[in-house]
């Protein structure tokens, strides 16, 4: 991927862009872009072709068309990972990817697959049997047993005596939601307890039943056994407790049962109760009652009545049961052993959270709480936020959508806890032995200082790593700046930094990597005999003396008078610019002026060429730096032509001025006060050295400076 061709129209709203990456020099560009230009757009334009989609133009509905080619070859949607300023980002996929341990892996899934393939089975016939959805058997069954885990459940169920007394009936319909809803109703519960009292009266004076051992469905399921097995075929005989004569056969051991159950089903007690019953019973309990009359005592302990169901239900796959039972007592003490040393072991997870622990300034430490089996690809790993409290009290662990919901955490600590997500992602790539393209688009927005240095820091880890190029976008021109000197040293700088800039027709990508851009006083010191370094290193000459010797030193007035209007800001020439510079600075060249020519002459003379000459856009530093000075300096002169007070200010001239032409004019110039205040809002950020690196003036385009240079000197 050394080279990458693109060709962009109509996507996401950039009309035109066409432009040849090469990362031969470097694994990293990265660009200068304000917003509104590009970045998101761009960014969109990856992120839709990762999915496989294809871009397009959201607001005018252009037809799009794109090529995006790798040595003549379309990039692959696999090969593209978007990172965009903190917006949700889905981990899920490199979850699996990140384990230390392959081999350990590898066993404890081959252990696991195994009772996973047998639990399946024994969940597809409790289905057939109960009527429960497959999906929700599991839940289920851990939920009435009060289980956690299946495979103990298993067991436990294997070690009990399984009768089969409800087998022939749905557990969805024994336990409907209506039917649950309508017992759990005092007047129904009331009679139910009145019907299961009488039963047990019933079965205690039975001689064949017994309360609790030998109910009449476990009759029932006893002489169909015994008919399906020819048990009296073989000349077996019977004897109830109670009879003299031994039953023979099926016919008479059904009579005997039936004889017994009629006492119990047709006593008027018990059918007053289930008529009772039936007068407000929702249809599925009716059903159930017509069927079995018997089962309505089962409902006087709905947990234990479900325990019975699902029992039964088991009766009938004791062979499943068996085989899950052995597989799992002969697995889970090698599951154990390789979870305890997953316990042991370092993952990339771990490194990943290690580093943005030491590498970023936030008020709480990241975890991974469940370590062993994040490893092995049970369950994806939970990380979790710890915060000191005072020696002695215990830690508060958060995991992050607690966080999230309750508000704790600044945008910035939100925005680092996205980026532990993205290096996740990011690490998870590599596990695909695949070139990969990053676009990073203002990452590291909303960050303050320290932590922009961490995310530098991150952006190296990744230029060192031959597996991936990455463009990175930003409006912050300092972060720019810093990801020049760090990552893009001596001439790469010049082939791998670039700014967008943006016309009507298209958006083009200027190379903007060399020194005298990314280290522009410098390079002014340096070239003092061209008029533009040396006009334009006056505010930054002043703000040294400033803090060397203060503002009320004579040198530091001097400077003021070549920045706001003054009486004598017409008469300082070079002699006396070049006393106070040889003060400060190496000034070499200004020897080469006519010492007794005016700084107001010269900045005359390379102001006019600006405004007339077509300039090649691009940071142009120098250029608009002294074309906002003689903004600034128009304004002042228009505004003291028309004020009455004219007198003079000590500091914050220009605001001041504004200020008293204001009030002076509102409601009589009202267009002028608009196009002034458009002056005081732009022209002193961007003249001030000391403010945020010059990024508002670099921000705005030359053209826009020279068409409101114009427009203040045609005031009258």
């Amino acid at each position: 991927m050394d080279k990458i061709n693109l060709e962009l129209e109509n996507c996401f709203g950039i009309n035109k862009l066409k432009h040849t990456f090469d990362f031969t020099q470097s694994n990293t560009i990265v660009i200068y872009a304000s917003n509104g230009v590009m970045k998101t757009s761009f960014a969109n334009t990856f992120q839709e072709l990762s999915k496989g989609g294809v871009p397009k133009d959201r607001l005018y509905g252009k037809t799009s068309s794109y090529s995006i080619k790798v040595e003549d070859n379309d990039i692959e949607a696999s090969n593209i990972l978007v990172i965009k300023s903190f917006e949700n980002i889905n981990t899920s996929e490199s979850q699996s990817k990140l384990l230390v341990d392959q081999d350990s892996k590898d066993e404890y899934d081959s252990i696991f697959r195994n009772l996973i393939e047998l639990k399946d089975k024994i969940i597809i016939d409790l289905n057939r049997k109960s009527g429960v959805p497959k999906k929700d058997i599991e839940q289920k069954l851990l939920s009435d047993f009060d289980k956690k885990n299946i495979f103990d459940l298993f067991s436990d169920i294997y070690q009990q005596e399984l009768i089969d007394n409800y087998s022939s009936m749905k557990y969805g319909e024994l336990f409907h939601q209506d039917v649950i809803d309508f017992l759990s109703k005092p007047n129904v519960k009331n009679k139910i307890d009145e019907y299961f009292n009488t039963y047990n009266e019933l079965i205690k004076n039975s001689s064949v039943f017994k309360s609790g051992v030998f109910n009449p469905g476990r009759a029932d399921t006893v002489a169909q056994s015994l008919s399906k097995e020819n048990y009296f075929h073989a000349n077996h005989k019977i004897l109830l407790d109670g009879d003299d004569n031994p039953i023979i056969d099926d016919k008479q051991l059904a009579s005997r049962l039936l004889k017994e159950k009629k006492v119990i089903v047709e006593n008027e007690y018990l059918l007053k109760i289930e008529k009772e019953i039936k007068k407000v019973a929702v249809k599925q309990f009716r059903e159930i009652i017509e069927k079995e009359p018997l089962i309505v005592s089962e409902y006087t302990d709905i947990k234990s009545f479900k325990k019975k169901v699902w029992f039964s239900y088991f009766s009938n796959l004791l062979f499943f049961l068996t085989e899950i039972n052995d597989a799992y007592t002969t697995g889970k003490k090698r599951l154990s052993e390789i979870e305890q040393s997953a316990r042991n072991q370092e993952t990339e997870w771990d490194k990943i959270v290690t580093k943005f622990n030491e590498r970023f300034f936030v008020p709480f430490e990241a975890i991974i709480i469940n370590k062993d089996s994040s490893i092995l690809g049970k369950s994806a790993p939970i990380i979790a936020f710890e915060f000191k409290t005072k020696e002695g009290e215990p830690s508060i662990v958060l995991n992050d959508d607690e966080l999230n919901r309750q508000n704790f955490l600044s945008q910035g600590e939100k925005r680092a806890m996205y980026l532990m997500n993205v290096l996740f992602n990011i690490q998870a790539k590599k596990k695909d032995n695949n070139e990969t393209l990053l676009i990073i688009d203002d990452i590291a927005d909303s960050f303050d200082y320290k932590n922009k240095y961490a995310i530098i820091q991150y952006l190296s880890d990744i230029q060192n790593d031959s597996s991936f190029k990455q463009i990175v976008l930003t409006h912050n021109y300092d972060f720019y700046r810093t990801i020049q000197s760090r990552l893009l040293d001596g001439s790469v700088k010049r082939d791998c930094s670039f700014m967008a800039l943006k016309n009507e027709d298209e958006i083009t990508l200027i190379g903007t990597g060399h020194n005298y851009q990314s280290e522009p006083f410098n390079h002014w010191k340096k070239n003092m005999k061209n008029p533009l370094m040396l006009l334009a290193s006056i505010p930054f000459v002043r703000n040294l003396i400033e803090f060397k010797d203060g503002s009320s030193c004579n040198d530091f007035i001097l400077l003021t008078s070549l920045l706001h209007l003054k009486d004598d800001t017409n008469l300082i020439t070079v002699r006396e610019l070049k006393t106070v510079y040889d003060k400060v600075i190496i000034s070499k060249g200004l020897e080469d002026y006519n010492q007794s020519n005016t700084i107001k002459s010269i900045f005359d003379v390379e102001v006019s060429k600006l405004v007339s000459a077509t300039i090649v856009q691009g940071i142009n530093l120098e250029e608009k730096i002294i074309l906002s000075i003689a903004i600034r300096l128009k304004a002042e002169e228009y505004m003291f032509s028309k004020v009455s007070d004219k007198s003079p200010f000590n500091k914050y001239q220009t605001t001041k001025l504004f200020k008293r032409f204001k009030n002076e004019f509102v409601g009589t110039m009202d267009t002028e006060i608009s196009k002034l205040d458009e002056v005081n809002l732009i022209t002193p950020e961007n003249i001030h050295i000391n403010s945020f690196m010059f990024e508002p003036i670099i921000d705005l385009s030359i053209d826009h400076l020279a068409k409101l240079y114009g427009e203040i000197k045609n005031l009258v």
